[in-house]
């Protein structure tokens, strides 16, 4: 026993050396990048999504090379020697085969068919704490203003160097908008079942892409729970996410922005629809969709619409309009997507040169595709249709110039002015039965010219 415990100890993890940042990468003979190799923690993990049993894993830097048979279920460890940081990165990478995002049961349909649901999820609430531990929890996509942020860092400063956060923290630096949406939206995946953290068995994944980002480290998270006592925490604040909940469900009116949108997009049909949110979440926001056994899915990935000093001293058709634009602009990607889809030939000779429409610099730049810049000028053009509907005059026109300076200053969509206008005009004279649908093919046809 002794001789067999030393040989195990003795067993040599792969290890490449390498001074670049990069390296080149073969999956099953298919080449790749693996970059930001300077930007990763002392610790890094990963799961390929594959249509076999398993993959061959090859890496090679400017002196060096290793390979590996990656299998699902199984970790397979090796070393990134940092010649330029004189440092070691231990990575672990295995496979899943790819399955569908969602799989809704006949029980599921039956338990949330016609519903709004609003929730802020356990799993999900404990990755947004951890992110808030992380560097990137320091930018504004941690909202901060709030006494309850004070408190969860006052619980949970103290877990800092715990593994989990470091990965996150890593991964993070590696891709921050890329790895903050998909580890949060994933997340959603999760639940809590007998005190462990597993899948629900109804999605997969919930953000774009074939694999779900958070999977590889739901042991450490299962471990970060335990030792900070996070489901403790979760339960003694459970009045506090029910009142925002509830303050969510009066004043935004999912229901309204449902039922305003499928009178406008008629092809399109929503079996449920879920708001999900963190009162940790700042800015970023997202959206998905699913399709399963006749069910169809939208979600909206938000922050809660807390009121500053200067938004209180606003009327109440203004704070109404201020607070619920995100989960609107957000819920809408639902129903104008699919219909822009349609027409997706047109729009790309519409938008051919996007510099007409976006600004180098700008958030806007990042819309640096046909159709994504096309969905969110009607993205904002919707809110300002849907604003005409149920705001009064006077707070419709103050929001309207609101979105058009931000639309137009702040994030650089150069003609967003113009086309708002465009689009107001055509819905406020639209004929008996036309709706927002019916009009893509004009105000396609007025940003050809």
């Amino acid at each position: 026993m002794e001789g067999s415990a030393a040989l195990a100890q003795n067993v040599l993890v792969p290890a490449l050396h390498t001074s670049s940042d990069s390296l080149i990468m073969y999956l099953d003979n298919q080449q790749d990048e693996f970059n930001g190799v300077n930007k990763l923690g002392s610790r890094f993990s990963y799961s390929f999504v594959v249509e076999k049993d398993s993959a061959v894993l090859a890496l090679v830097s400017e002196s060096d090379s290793i390979s590996m048979i990656l299998r699902p279920h199984v970790n397979t460890s090796f070393q990134i020697i940092r010649e330029s940081g004189k440092d070691t990165v231990t990575c672990t990478f295995t496979v899943q085969k790819l399955v569908k995002p969602a799989t809704f049961t006949d029980q599921y349909k039956a338990e949330n068919k016609d519903k709004i649901i609003i929730e802020i999820p356990e799993v999900y609430e404990l990755v947004n704490i951890i992110f808030a531990l992380t560097a990137y929890g320091k930018t504004n996509a941690i909202y901060k203003d709030t006494d309850y942020y004070k408190t969860v860092i006052g619980h949970f400063q103290q877990y800092n160097r715990d593994p989990v956060v470091q990965v996150m923290d890593s991964l993070l630096k590696l891709s921050p908008g890329f790895f903050y949406q998909h580890l949060k939206m994933d997340s959603y995946a999760f639940g809590f079942s007998e005190n462990q953290i597993r899948n629900t068995g109804v999605y997969d994944r919930i953000a774009s892409g074939e694999r779900n980002e958070l999977q590889p480290y739901v042991p450490m998270l299962q471990t970060f729970s335990e030792k900070a006592g996070y489901r403790a925490f979760y339960k003694k604040h459970l009045d506090y996410y029910s009142g925002l909940i509830k303050d969510y469900r009066n004043y935004i009116k999912a229901d309204n922005m449902k039922s305003w949108l499928e009178k406008e997009f008629p092809g399109t049909k929503y079996s449920a629809v879920k708001v999900i949110f963190s009162p940790l979440v700042g800015w970023n926001q997202s959206a998905s969709f699913f399709n399963d056994n006749h069910f169809s899915e939208a979600q909206a990935h938000v922050n809660f619409p807390f009121l500053n000093s200067q938004d209180l001293k606003q009327s109440r058709d203004i704070r109404q309009g201020l607070r619920m634009m995100i989960a609107f602009t957000e819920l809408n990607h639902a129903y104008l997507n699919p219909e822009a889809e349609k027409h997706s030939q047109t729009i790309h000779a519409a938008f051919n040169d996007l510099s007409r429409w976006i600004t180098a610099g700008k958030p806007s730049a990042g819309y640096n595709n046909s159709l994504v810049c096309f969905e969110e000028y009607m993205n904002y053009g919707l809110v300002t249709l849907y604003y005409s509907d149920i705001l009064n005059k006077e707070a419709f026109e103050i929001m309207s110039a609101h979105i058009e300076n931000n639309m137009v200053n702040s994030r650089g969509f150069v003609r967003f002015r113009e086309f708002n206008q465009e689009l107001l005009r055509l819905y406020k004279n639209k004929s008996s039965g036309q709706t927002v649908a019916d009009l893509y093919t004009d105000m396609i046809k007025w940003a050809s010219r």
